[in-house]
């Protein structure tokens, strides 16, 4: 494990390389729903659309800075990765959720979206995560 940490240091890029996979999954899972729930005219406005994505972008941004989601035990240690990315998702989406019901974006957040929304999150994000800390340490931790 020490020689696949040591080929793969974790620099600033490594964090926003990981930061940037975070936000391709959430970006990726609502334009998909986009996409099921209206084609692609889901996609016709590029304003509609980014205010539809925008608030799990906010809610993510948000979440996964105050977890520490970042550091460098979250992208090395599986146990705290799994914790922390199931606890930033729960956090995100709900924040993302009231951004959404909110008058300050179209859309709207009731039930079962909620569920639909946290579920498929955890199910990317989650192994993702656990494929970085994989990746980069791939150490597991005993409580």
């Amino acid at each position: 494990m020490s020689t696949l940490s040591a080929r793969l240091p974790l620099g600033n890029s490594r964090r926003l390389g990981v930061l940037a996979g975070d936000l391709l999954a959430v970006i990726g899972i609502v334009s998909v729903g986009l996409y099921q729930h209206h084609g692609a005219a889901g996609f016709a406005s590029p304003l509609s659309a980014a205010e539809t994505i925008t608030p799990f972008v906010v809610g993510w941004l948000l979440c996964a800075g105050l977890a520490g989601l970042y550091g460098t035990e979250v992208l090395t240690d599986l146990g705290t990765a799994a914790r922390l990315s199931v606890v930033t998702t729960f956090a995100a989406v709900n924040i993302a959720l009231v951004l959404r019901a909110s008058p300050l974006f179209e859309g709207s957040a009731t039930w079962p979206f909620n569920l639909v929304m946290t579920v498929t999150v955890l199910a990317v994000v989650v192994p993702w995560r656990l494929v970085v800390a994989r990746l980069l340490g791939g150490s597991m931790t005993a409580d």
